[in-house]
């Protein structure tokens, strides 16, 4: 049963750290008409068969034929009214991934979808795209754009010109601060597709990130921090060698300062705090929420790394991992021309999005 071979490699990737954090990544396969894709807020470390949502594929081509506001509010609205009511019935509240659209896009029976550091070192970096067709030159790549409907209308239009150029379908496609696409009939040409970038990537990249831990965690500083935050607040931290980088000035912080990856305001907010010393950290945080409406979940200290805080010990975790990745990716990024993240008013339209609202609500 395709479900069998759907849930089975989506798990294997789903456990490797390197290749998806969090609730990171999605899965599909397509059959009779049927795709079957991964639930928002659903982690495919552990994810089970009902843990996909069955669409009826007809009614997703619809979507993409239909003309919606232009206004992102209500086409976004009524985007997700008509994806929800492309699924099966029996799908109780299930929500199917927010890239749902460009699932059905692929004509392939199975897709990957990732956001592996090192892949993002290039999909986030000034000169990512040259990059991209130097070293994967029949892959497809995508600019930045905003997630949801409107990256399913770019991809078609991309992914229609590749085929009328080319005479066949594009299986490999990278999208700008977001990640990569691969699609296959089978699981292991999917596994070769993915050995291939990451293999590729590697040999590229001379500047790794080093993330050796170098000091431990001011635990008075890490209680204040907890209570600047809230009741039952929890701390994690990391003082490896590339946060104490990034953390030695404001000019170092600058590739951190916005967000690479729509994950990574998901799981850490749109952007971290930066205190040069914790003395008036109070301050510093209190600015924080008055600007942001919200308390910093992110929190680099000159000298010492990156504390996050959060209401709970797995959100708290989460944040740490994501950090880190943002680290990661900063670091990779600087084979690729140096790190470009998000522009602001992509970052604005995420933070505002439902649809991410809905996936920061389901993470733990």
């Amino acid at each position: 049963m395709i479900l069998n071979v759907l849930t089975a490699f989506s798990t294997r990737y789903g456990s490797d750290p390197e290749l998806v954090l969090a609730g990171g990544g999605n899965t599909s396969a397509k059959e009779d008409g049927v795709l079957y894709v991964k639930a928002s807020g659903t982690a495919l470390s552990h994810i089970t068969k009902d843990g996909f949502v069955a669409m009826d594929r007809a009614k997703l081509r619809a979507i993409m034929d239909k003309t919606y506001p232009s206004d992102d509010g209500p086409r976004e609205q009524a985007a997700l009214a008509d994806l929800m009511d492309a699924r099966l019935p029996g799908q109780g509240s299930k929500r199917p991934s927010v890239e749902t659209l460009l699932h059905s896009l692929f004509p392939m029976r199975y897709v990957l979808h990732l956001h592996p550091a090192l892949v993002n070192g290039m999909t986030c970096a000034r000169d990512g795209a040259a990059w991209c067709a130097k070293l994967f030159p029949d892959a497809v790549w995508i600019g930045e754009s905003k997630p949801g409907y409107m990256l399913a209308k770019n991809c078609k239009t991309v992914l229609d010109a590749y085929h009328a150029a080319y005479g066949r379908d594009a299986s490999l496609l990278f999208l700008q601060n977001h990640g990569v696409f691969f699609s296959a009939d089978d699981p292991q040409t999917l596994d070769d597709m993915l050995q291939h970038v990451l293999q590729t990537l590697r040999k590229q990249c001379d500047i790794l990130p080093d993330l050796t831990d170098t000091v431990c965690a001011d635990t008075a500083f890490s209680k204040a921090l907890a209570e600047l935050y809230g009741s039952n607040a929890v701390c994690r931290f990391s003082g490896c060698a590339d946060a104490l980088h990034f953390a030695e000035s404001k000019d170092t912080m600058t590739p951190l300062r916005e967000p690479f990856t729509p994950d990574h305001i998901v799981y850490c907010r749109a952007h971290p705090l930066y205190l040069a010393d914790t003395k008036n950290a109070a301050d510093a945080f209190a600015q924080y929420r008055t600007a942001h409406g919200y308390a910093p979940r992110v929190v680099f200290v000159r000298g010492q790394g990156v504390y996050t805080v959060a209401e709970s010990d797995s959100r708290a975790d989460t944040a740490l991992q994501l950090a880190l990745d943002s680290i990661k990716i900063a670091r990779y990024a600087e084979n690729f021309g140096g790190a470009s993240p998000q522009r602001p008013a992509l970052t604005d339209f995420i933070v505002h999005w439902e649809v991410e609202a809905y996936r920061a609500k389901q993470a733990k």
